[in-house]
């Protein structure tokens, strides 16, 4: 078929490749390429550190979405052949460092060790470290903190070296993408319509305007940090060997270690008026994180980040054809777990274009916020 791919972002990104991949002829229209949410995000792979009470329609797709990128990280040397100069997943910025869940005191231990019965009803892998045991794992972690939790299966991805992989092999693979903006879904050419244009996708005329997608702005502030490599013990090549996720006195942070010395810090979460970056949210994540991580006071600053997430009510995302006119199928409302979910999102997508008969989980469908006298 022919498929037009809306947004090109991370979902749009690889669900255009999934498609190119089995034999569809693919376009993709977008305003820019990963500019978005995409852009600031850490890209933690985390099915379990992410499961939250109330949540149990998300975490099967939790764990699908973790074994979708585990194999498209073993297709990227494969996949990059047509570029000049092949890749390796560690290239496209995959890494399988185990992720250590880390409690300022003993309440926000306390708090992960009953989130771990859950993670482990979920159906991951949880071990419980005392402190001493973190700070053997990770020696630069503060001398105050209460214990951890370490997920081996939970891994991180860097989402703007992917999406850049995933945009060099679209381009050698002859999928064109064309950056202009998309006023009517119906002037558009293609079989197939995947509207994966994020909070933009309201504001296109097309047959999904008749739904109630209820999305909503999430913001989340970022920084990404540089460690100098002064700072470091002799022998050691960074400041992590792995993602370290916190809970300070119930406030979350976490700290993603990126290769070439590279820190991401983050990350708030918050629905007010301020457009921009909060200078509370920076101080608070600062201050958060110096308690977990000291030396976090000798790093740069090097960029600060400020995105809207597409939230829906139920935080799940809004993935299915549009009810009456299945030539558009809409995929957006992926909220904080954007990157986790894109390589399910494109894998899941792919399938309804291609009329697989696994049908999509009811909790997902795209009209389930629609009035039915709507």
């Amino acid at each position: 078929m022919h498929v037009v791919v809306v947004g090109a972002g991370i979902i749009g990104l690889l669900t255009a490749l999934e498609l190119s991949e089995r034999g569809h002829r693919v376009d993709v229209v977008s305003t820019g390429i990963a500019e978005g949410a995409t852009h600031a995000a850490a890209g933690m792979l985390a099915p379990a550190a992410e499961v939250q009470v109330g949540q149990g329609p998300l975490w099967q797709l939790m764990r699908e979405a973790a074994a979708d990128h585990r194999a498209l990280a073993a297709r990227i040397p494969a996949l990059s052949r047509v570029l000049d100069h092949p890749l390796s997943a560690r290239d496209a910025g995959y890494r399988e460092d185990a992720t250590l869940v880390v409690g300022r005191d003993h309440a926000d231990v306390a708090g992960l060790r009953d989130l771990a019965v859950l993670q482990r009803a979920a159906g991951s892998e949880v071990d419980e470290l005392t402190a001493r045991e973190a700070r053997r794992l990770e020696p630069a972690l503060g001398p105050g903190i209460a214990g951890a939790v370490r997920i081996a299966a939970d891994h991180q991805v860097d989402p703007r070296l992917l999406a850049h992989t995933v945009h060099a092999v679209l381009g050698a693979r002859g999928v064109g993408i064309e950056l202009r903006s998309v006023e009517d879904l119906d002037a558009l050419p293609g079989d197939r319509i995947v509207l994966a244009a994020g909070l933009g996708a309201p504001g296109i005329a097309g047959p999904h305007r008749a739904l109630d997608l209820a999305l909503r702005p999430v913001r989340g502030d970022v920084l990404r940090l540089r460690v100098p490599r002064e700072i470091l013990a002799p022998g050691e090549e960074h400041l992590l060997t792995g993602t370290v996720r916190a809970v300070v006195r119930g406030r979350p942070v976490y700290l993603v270690p990126r290769d070439g010395l590279g820190l991401v810090l983050g990350a708030t979460s918050r629905e007010d008026a301020l457009a921009g970056t909060s200078a509370g949210g920076v101080l608070q994540l600062l201050q958060d994180a110096a308690e977990i991580l000291p030396a976090i006071r000798e790093t740069e600053l090097v960029e600060t980040t400020t995105r809207d997430r597409p939230g829906t009510p139920d935080d799940l995302p809004l993935l299915g054809p549009v009810p009456g006119d299945p030539r558009v199928i809409v995929s957006t409302g992926y909220h904080r777990h954007g990157i986790l979910l894109s390589a399910w999102a494109a894998r899941r997508t792919a399938d309804l274009v291609d009329g697989h008969p696994d049908p999509l989980p009811g909790a997902v469908r795209p009209e389930r916020f629609t009035k039915e006298d709507a």
